[in-house]
Formats: structure tokens, C-alpha cells, sequence
């Protein structure tokens, strides 16, 4: 009986194996990427911004914190000015909150300008005196509350800083 046992057992792990070999695992990877050859606004290190930051809220009065980032701004001509806004204003919406929350206004800055939907220029002269090749000098990116302090109603607040940067064409 133990004879017949080993022969089913042996014959069971023979199919599992020839099972095994034919089973196959797909991975698929979404790779994207967004382009534009004359300019790229990136941490200093030379790796990608985050797609989104947590802005933590500090209770007892605090509010936000604010969210700080060095970048520099990668271009193929460094003699050109270089041109920043927000696409539009910057400000924290309430998603699902308690009844009567309103938006949180935000302030963005680079090197220490604040940003606005107008653009704001950057002297090549200025920008480009890194000693990375094709590299602005690092300069501080900040999103903060514009009015610190206490946010009365709780809840999940989301919005988006989107930044305009680009090369200004009538410089030399």
C-alpha cells in the first residue's frame, strides 16, 4: 500500500512541477514621460519633483506647515532669461469636510519671490551661475498657508500648484 502511496505522491509532485514550468507571470509598467526640450524645473539633485506633498496641519493655533524644496531649472541655453507663474492661483479646496469649510489660500515662492498668475522674471546672469552645466543654482521652492494659523473646520483639503516656466524670447 506504502509502494502505491509514493507512486501517487511522486506522480502528484511530477504534475505540479510540469504545471509550475508552464505558468507564466506578466508585468506591465507604465513608463510616461513629459517633454520639453528647452526647459525642465527639477530638484536640485537633477530627480523629479514629487506629483503631490502633504501639507501637515499643526493644531493649537500653527495651521500649516509649510512644504520647502530645492530645485533648479535645466535649460539648453543658459543666456536666456527665464520666465515663472502659477497657471493659477494657488489654494487649498475642501474635498470632503465639515459643512462650512471655505478654501485655504496658498503662497508660493521661488529663491523668496512670491508667485502670481503674472510672470516673474529671472536673470540668465543670475539664474546660471551653478556649477552644473545647463543648471540654475539651487533656489528654495515653498508652498505655505498664506495666512498661518488655525483652520476651523476639519477635513480633506486638496488643490494644485502648477507652475509656468519658460524661456523668455527677447533676451539675448
Amino acid at each position: 500500500m506504502s509502494h502505491i502511496f509514493k507512486k501517487a505522491a511522486l506522480a502528484a509532485a511530477l504534475a505540479c512541477a510540469s504545471m509550475s514550468a508552464q505558468a507564466a507571470v506578466e508585468a506591465n509598467i507604465t513608463v510616461w514621460a513629459n517633454v520639453d526640450p528647452t526647459l525642465s524645473l527639477l530638484k536640485a539633485d537633477g530627480t523629479a519633483l514629487p506629483d503631490a506633498v502633504e501639507l501637515v496641519y499643526r493644531a493649537g493655533g500653527a495651521g500649516l506647515a509649510p512644504w520647502t524644496e530645492d530645485v533648479r531649472i535645466f535649460t539648453n541655453d543658459t543666456e536666456k532669461n527665464v520666465t515663472v507663474r502659477l497657471a493659477a492661483d494657488a489654494v487649498l479646496r475642501p474635498d470632503l469636510a465639515a459643512p462650512g469649510a471655505q478654501p485655504e489660500p496658498l503662497t508660493v515662492s521661488l529663491n523668496g519671490r512670491a508667485l502670481d498668475t503674472v510672470a516673474i522674471e529671472f536673470v540668465a546672469a543670475d539664474l546660471f551661475e551653478s556649477a552644473i552645466p545647463g543648471a540654475s543654482i539651487a533656489m528654495p521652492l515653498r508652498v505655505e498657508q498664506t495666512t498661518s494659523g488655525e483652520i476651523n473646520f476639519a477635513g480633506l483639503y486638496s488643490g494644485t500648484v502648477a507652475l509656468v516656466v519658460a524661456q523668455d524670447t527677447g533676451s539675448l
